[in-house]
């Protein structure tokens, strides 16, 4: 698939690109978000590109992000296509196209994320995009509570007009998955990472009564440093039933060198993002994208001049491409009658 540019768009000189793809997502009125790093990674902001205008708002009240005790805010596409953002676990600020703030409502229910704190900590919220709704409630993935950085706990909001509550917690697996922590010299029982049960939800998705979920492996200890032992694109059905997988790859510690997966669910539900966390591997760390519809694995060809860019998001017929910096880029899937191709 060969992506040709249509508009590109600059980012203040602050901002340091977003968080991850994560945290990117395209409302139904084409409106991008991205929360993103500010001042070297010191603060977070909020940006919109809607039309030719780039607004960007400061989140000034929550903390250094790199202090384990704060979360990290999660943007939320509602009903209306209008953004909510988890501020914190107590916190959701609606805000419209201009980002300027409609109204702010408190998140009840905050014993909930009890279930799985760690020495008084609960799972923070990360910067994952929450799309859906799973039996009419909204799908919001955390973090682990100590460690971070491999987020396992889906945490369950209900948003009304003006009330907003957590409802219940859950992890997923090993059960279902091929977890296989072969080798790993007991990385896994260091007395500094609690036992974990739950395996690392790369994004996860709401569709009326399923749960469409990107499972990027089950170790406890980090998959960037490690590796990952899989990696899964499956549904979870209501009564948790993990259905057969759309798309896997297992086995990896099994093989040469290290293995990872962070797979990413586009706004326009046609694809999800797969992109390698090392430069090893079959795919030398570029990135595929799996097909929904088809089924198929499709290597995008991205345009002249954006080949270390990064796919971000993908909603109507727009890719959303970031340099992770300043630079963002949309592009559209060209005619490939015109390359020739079959």
């Amino acid at each position: 698939m060969r992506l040709a540019k249509t508009a590109e768009f600059k980012l203040p000189d602050r901002m340091d690109g977003p968080v991850r793809a994560g945290s990117c997502l395209v409302s139904g009125a084409g409106v991008f978000h991205a929360v993103a790093w500010w001042d070297g990674g010191a603060r977070y902001a909020l940006v919109s590109i809607a039309g030719q205008a780039v607004r960007t708002v400061l989140l000034d009240d929550l903390g250094e992000p790199f202090d384990a005790a704060y979360d990290a805010p999660a943007p939320v596409l509602l009903d209306d296509d209008s953004l909510g953002l988890v501020v914190d676990a107590g916190t959701l600020r609606v805000y419209g196209t201009d980002l300027r703030v409609r109204h702010e409502l408190a998140i009840g229910g905050g014993e909930v994320l009890d279930r799985f704190a760690v020495h008084g900590q609960r799972p923070p919220v990360t910067a994952h995009a929450s799309r859906g709704a799973f039996a009419g409630e909204h799908v919001v993935v955390l973090d682990e509570p100590i460690s971070r950085g491999n987020p396992r706990y889906l945490a369950f909001l209900r948003i009304g007009e003006t009330s907003a509550s957590w409802t219940r917690i859950r992890t997923l697996g090993p059960d279902g998955f091929p977890a296989d922590r072969f080798g790993d010299d007991e990385l896994n029982e260091s007395p500094d990472t609690p036992s974990i049960d739950g395996c690392i939800v790369g994004d996860a998705v709401g569709d009326g009564d399923s749960l469409l979920v990107c499972v990027e492996g089950s170790d406890a200890s980090s998959v960037r440093r490690y590796g990952a032992d899989f990696f899964t694109i499956t549904r979870v059905t209501t009564d948790g039933t993990v259905t057969a997988p759309l798309y896997q790859q297992s086995g990896w510690k099994r093989q040469p060198g290290k293995h990872g997966i962070n797979g990413k669910i586009t706004s326009s539900g046609r694809y999800v993002l797969l992109t390698p966390v090392f430069t090893a591997g079959e795919w030398k760390g570029r990135q595929r994208l799996f097909d929904l519809e088809t089924g198929d694995v499709v290597e995008p060809v991205l345009p002249r001049g954006a080949a270390k860019m990064r796919i971000v998001d993908h909603g109507g017929a727009t890719f959303w491409l970031s340099d992770g910096a300043q630079r963002i880029l949309c592009a559209e899937a060209e005619d490939p009658r015109r390359h020739g191709d079959r």
